[in-house]
């Protein structure tokens, strides 16, 4: 016979069960269900192989957000393209480098300031994460899109892998544009012709001149040394030495009195000096003395000159009369004298004489 069973055992476990689940459940993952994001989008003109939902999004190695989705632009704005369309959940304490009220103005400010995502790779794992940084996109790389994005777009940059691609690609193309066998031809042909005048070059010919070249380099080596050795060239070094050692008695012997001469001079030298001094001090206050006279004499020339011109002012009237009366007199003289040359007889008669008419 089977004991009888205790519901209320039963009910009491899983009611336990159910508050140490929802207690787990709280302390580690309800932080993160009630946690506040920041959606971002960006679009890449590359392969995001070893990206995927979940993976990071770092700033200079710090983790700013994850990746929530990734998918074609062309599906989620309905248009023609070839881009990837990652979007990203950003945490809302995120600073960037930035000052801001909330996370969108703070973001808002980074990418004015040019901040930028690319795709980068952990080692040789070959899983990949978004890196965030301040560098400005180059024009070849900078993607147009005819929509408008519905959450805060972030530029992307080329990863390097893409970088290193496009250089490799540039390379295979340059060396395929370059002509080996055009090259290949060339060289042998230089090789040829360089075999052709090898062989022409008459080395028994060359040999006699290299040893005749010797022979002579010998020779002239030989009357060098001869040279040298001789009587003349010894004497000629003697005479050498004893002029060197008659210029350095000469300039032993005149060490002294030019010293003396420079002492001399320099006695002189301060004896100007003395003098000059002197005669500053005997004529400094003459010329003061001279300085004062004549600003003395200036500020009464200057006072006399202001006493004319007050007199001249003052009296205007009367000496225009009387420059007027001096231009009529001058005038009433001017026409006596015209008088008197016609008719001297006024100085002693009132009228002219009569005149006297001979009779017939």
């Amino acid at each position: 016979m089977n004991p009888p069973t205790n519901y209320f055992k039963l009910g009491l476990f899983v009611i336990l069960a159910t508050a140490l689940l929802a207690v787990f459940l709280i302390v580690f993952g309800a932080g993160n269900l009630f946690k506040k994001e920041l959606l971002a989008e960006t679009l890449f003109n590359e392969s995001v192989q070893g990206l995927s939902v979940g993976s990071e999004v770092k700033y200079k190695g710090i983790q700013i957000g994850t990746v929530k989705s990734i998918t074609s632009a062309a599906r989620v704005y309905q248009t023609k393209s070839d881009y990837v369309l990652v979007r990203i959940a950003l945490e809302e304490e995120i600073s960037l480098g930035q000052t801001g009220r909330t996370a969108k103005i703070r973001i808002e400010n980074a990418i004015r300031d040019n901040l930028t995502i690319r795709l980068a790779f952990k080692g040789l794992t070959g899983a990949a994460y978004l890196e965030t940084d301040y560098t400005a996109v180059d024009s070849n790389e900078a993607l147009d899109f005819p929509w408008t994005p519905e959450t805060i777009y972030i530029p992307s940059r080329r990863s390097n892998i893409k970088q290193f691609g496009d250089a490799a690609n540039q390379i295979l193309d340059n060396l395929t544009a370059i002509n080996l066998k055009g090259m290949t031809s060339d060289i042998e042909s230089l090789l040829k012709t360089l075999n052709d005048k090898a062989n022409d070059v008459d080395m028994a010919r060359i040999s006699n001149l290299m040893a005749s070249l010797l022979t002579e380099l010998k020779e002239t080596n030989q009357k060098i040394r001869t040279t040298v050795g001789s009587d003349q060239i010894k004497q000629l070094i003697d005479d050498a030495q004893i002029s060197f050692s008659q210029i350095r008695t000469v300039v032993e012997t005149s060490k002294q009195p030019f010293n003396t001469a420079i002492k001399d001079f320099q006695i002189a030298a301060g004896n100007t000096k003395t003098m000059t001094t002197g005669l500053e001090k005997q004529l400094a206050p003459k010329i003061d003395s001279l300085a004062i006279h004549l600003d003395r004499l200036m500020e009464s020339l200057s006072g006399t000159s202001e006493l004319l011109e007050n007199m001249v002012w003052l009296n205007s009237d009367k000496v225009k009369l009387i420059i007027e009366n001096l231009e009529t007199t001058s005038e009433n003289l001017k026409q006596m004298s015209k008088d008197l040359k016609r008719y001297p007889g006024r100085l002693l008669f009132e009228q002219p004489p009569e005149k006297i008419i001979p009779e017939n």
